[in-house]
């Protein structure tokens, strides 16, 4: 009887000190999600400095092979052979694995390539694909000033020496390379532009080491792709173009 009352008292006593508590506070809402394009200006900003975390290996393609399959992706097709302009590349199978399985494999291929988050194409008759096709390896550099080498596992720090007129040494700059990737660092580091439109005139979180910053923010790492520039007149074979979706979607290798 007397444990009975004591456990009513103690029962009581809860209560009231309960009942005296001020309401717990509710949850706090959830922050709004970051705008994708802010998310991008700040991808921008970070490429801008590099550090010597920078120097990470890359994949390469080796001299002895003559033929390389490579995949861009663009509104634009299948481009011509021989090119009318630089195109840029990278490894079809790389790529893949960073779009295979992901909800939304355009924004998942941009993010990758450190491209502007653009859902529709410029032109409203236009599609995104990845357009894969074969060139020569000899075609091939790497947008990297401290050596274009596509064998190269890594880009340097320093400034490539420049080509001596009338050879071709791999790693080398010569004068329409230089002019490419001065014209690549002047157009890229730069956020809130306009064109005379009105249009974003977009920036790029371009590294010159050789790897795409991956601006994903759930990405445990900014590093991308390695990536490569097809050179102007270069041939093109075997294209073959597919949705982001279905490119997506094949096993990643």
């Amino acid at each position: 009887m007397r444990q009975t009352a004591r456990n009513g008292l103690l029962c009581g006593s809860l209560t009231t000190l309960f009942a005296c508590s001020p309401p717990a506070p509710p949850p706090a809402a959830a922050p709004p999600p970051v705008p994708l394009t802010e998310v991008y200006e700040r991808s921008i900003r970070s490429a801008a400095v590099r550090d010597p975390g920078f120097a990470e290996p890359l994949r390469t393609i080796a001299p002895a092979q003559a033929n390389v399959t490579v995949a861009t992706f663009t509104e634009w097709g299948a481009p011509p052979s021989p090119t009318q302009r630089l195109v840029w590349v990278s490894l079809p199978d790389q790529l893949r694995g960073f779009c295979h399985g992901k909800p939304d494999p355009v924004l998942a291929i941009q993010q990758a390539l450190g491209v502007p988050p653009q859902a529709t194409p410029s032109q409203p008759t236009h599609e995104w694909a990845v357009v894969t096709f074969t060139a020569r390896r000899s075609a091939l550099f790497r947008p990297c000033p401290g050596g274009t080498d596509v064998a190269a596992p890594a880009c340097g720090n320093t400034l490539a020496p420049a080509a001596i007129p009338g050879t071709r040494h791999a790693g080398t700059l010569d004068v329409a390379t230089t002019r490419f990737l001065l014209d690549q660092i002047w157009s890229s580091d730069r956020v809130g532009f306009r064109s005379p439109a009105g249009e974003p005139d977009w920036g790029y979180p371009f590294t010159g080491m050789g790897w795409t910053y991956n601006w994903d923010p759930q990405a445990a790492s900014p590093v991308g792709v390695t990536e490569f520039v097809l050179r102007t007149g270069s041939t093109v074979t075997a294209p073959v173009a597919a949705s982001p979706a279905a490119f997506c979607a094949a096993p990643a290798s």
